[in-house]
């Protein structure tokens, strides 16, 4: 009985050996009930064997239900289901329609890496007839050298860890082709012991080629990106870092970025992050991307400009998950843009001076002071004169500009009466008019007007809208202004008869140097309008621009009657 103890004798070797001495005894005393001899009776031998026979199933009971964890163990399961009255299934015809079916090559090997069983699928893509090819033999007599080695190596790892193990091998087909398989191989425990190894093997070729293919392009996409000379990122709703290339990740982890000239720039990350949550949050609730340009101060105390785009990334359900971002460091652009502007407003201001002394010693000529003038002289001298104008009109414009534009104007308010202006307005361009053949209506809403703004700026916008009517105006046509108040408001409109605008050519007739002259032969700066609505804007006003097929065009603006009254957009207006 101490021998019996020994390790080797496990729980099922003690099993087989109980029921080696039972079935012995049982053929023993049936034996002696059926030959005559000394010892036993028939009747005695016969009840012998069947108490024997009983102590054997009794035996039978206790293993299934006691020892062998028969209900943890498949194996022991399958084998004692008739025993234990459990059996709900046919297993063998269950395995036969899963190895014959199922999509997957499933192979079963045991301990020593010997195929024992082997699904007709894999029969069929390795080219073997049937499965007496493949029982009884390892990879190595049926794989390449590479593959059969790969093959052992993670089957010896499951043996040995007892966890599934996956791997992925490209194998060479009969017919020629070459075939990329996931396989996942998982150890078969019975009773706390592995008895073999099963693996579940796909096709996966498609899936690794997309898979390159998307790795190959991706890798390009950020050999693109991590060169750009902009700071490329995506966050999450709540503004964590997803991804970006390398000058963004820097970026969000030190704060730190880099001119085009490669000067180091250091950003305080604390002290930007609301600033770029609430342009997040501008996104989410429009669901809109934007652009903006803005100047961010640095550590070092100075000041650096930017342009911001940021667009909303949205799955299949139109809801926004994440955000992009792309944001470049424009202080080069800003530069050139400051020096070309310091440029013009220095020409400009060199200019001013000596139109005027022209202007003035051309109206002291023909006012007759210097002596008397014949027609001709006149003529040419007025000519002169209105070039003259023209020119110290344009140096103004340019002047007005980038005063504007760097906040060097004050607006000087005064209360005077609208339609009075108008029609000086009117009579100072009369002689334009008259050169086009084009007649000028004013029908004002009421005969006074008191408002209270910019006169001289006012006038200026004015005249230039009056101007820009006659001369695109068809000859021979009418120019209508019109004036009314609404909602203390003031909107003026000037209107003409002249070829429909395009919206796309209208949307850019406001912007900086834009002119819509050389269509038509004319000749301009495209500062007017620009101009123009920069003064409107001053009066926290709008412009109206508006074109019609049937040509007619539009322009004028809406403003606040009193200081400080906020704006009322019109109906019937399209604001810019």
């Amino acid at each position: 009985m101490t021998c019996f103890k020994r390790k080797i004798f496990n729980v099922k070797l003690k099993m087989l050996v109980v029921h080696a001495v039972l079935f012995g005894l049982i053929v023993f005393f049936f034996s002696c009930s059926v030959i005559q001899n000394e010892f036993f009776s028939t009747k005695s031998a016969v009840i012998a064997a069947i108490l024997f026979l009983t102590l054997e199933q009794i035996f039978d009971n206790f293993l299934f239900h006691k020892k062998l964890n028969v209900n943890d163990d498949e194996f022991l399961r399958y084998k004692y289901c008739k025993t234990g009255n459990t059996c709900n299934c046919h297993i063998d015809s269950l395995l036969d329609i899963i190895f014959k079916f199922s999509p997957d090559l499933i192979t079963f090997k045991d301990t020593k890496l010997r195929y024992a069983m082997c699904s007709k699928l894999f029969l069929d893509v390795f080219g073997f007839n049937s499965s007496q090819e493949v029982i009884g033999k390892t990879p190595d007599e049926i794989f390449s050298d590479n593959n059969a080695k790969m093959i052992n190596m993670y089957h010896e790892l499951v043996l040995k860890e007892r966890i599934p193990q996956s791997y992925v091998l490209q194998f060479d087909l009969k017919n020629g082709s070459k075939v990329s398989y996931e396989l996942i191989s998982a150890p078969i425990v019975s009773n706390d012991e592995v008895v073999g190894i099963l693996t579940l093997t796909r096709d996966v070729t498609e899936i690794y080629s997309l898979k390159e293919s998307l790795e190959f392009s991706n890798s390009k996409l950020y050999a693109l990106i991590n060169n750009s000379p902009m700071l490329t990122y995506v966050v999450d709703t709540e503004g964590n870092f997803i991804l970006g290339n390398e000058r963004a990740k820097e970026f969000f982890l030190t704060g730190i970025d880099f001119t085009i000239d490669g000067k180091k720039i250091k950003f305080d990350m604390d002290l930007m992050k609301p600033s770029i949550l609430e342009e997040n949050a501008k996104v989410i609730s429009t669901g809109n991307g934007f652009q903006t340009e803005k100047r961010l101060l640095a550590q070092n105390g100075e000041k650096y400009w930017y342009r911001v785009h940021k667009t909303p990334m949205k799955n299949s359900e139109g809801k926004i998950y994440a955000i992009t971002t792309f944001a470049r460091n424009i202080d080069a652009e800003k530069r050139i843009g400051e020096e070309r502007e310091t440029y013009i407003a220095t020409l400009s201001h060199d200019l001013k001076t000596p139109t005027i002394a022209q202007v003035r010693a051309l109206e002291l000529l023909l006012s007759g002071q210097l002596g008397d003038l014949n027609d001709d002289q006149k003529e040419m001298l007025k000519l002169t004169l209105d070039s003259c104008n023209y020119m110290y009109d344009m140096v103004y414009t340019l002047l007005s500009t980038y005063k504007f534009e760097n906040g060097d104007i004050s607006l000087i308010y005064s209360s005077f009466d609208l339609v009075s202006m108008i029609s000086d307005s009117i009579n100072e361009i009369s002689n334009l008019a008259a050169e086009n053949s084009i007649k000028i209506e004013f029908v004002p809403q009421d005969n006074i007007c008191k408002i209270c703004a910019d006169k001289m700026e006012l006038k200026r916008v004015i005249v230039n809208l009056l101007s820009n009517a006659i001369n695109y105006a068809y000859s021979s046509s009418v120019v209508y202004v019109g004036l009314c108040v609404s909602d203390g408001n003031v909107e003026v409109r000037v209107q003409n008869s002249s070829p429909y605008i395009e919206p796309d050519i209208m949307a850019k007739l406001f912007r900086k140097y834009v002119t819509h002259s050389e269509k038509y032969n004319k000749v301009g700066i495209g500062l007017g309008l620009y101009l123009s609505k920069k003064i409107i804007a001053a009066h926290q006003g709008k412009i109206i621009a508006e074109s019609s097929p049937s040509h007619h065009n539009t322009f004028g603006f809406v403003i606040p009657v009193s200081c400080g009254k906020p704006v009322c957009n019109c109906d019937t207006a399209e604001v810019l």
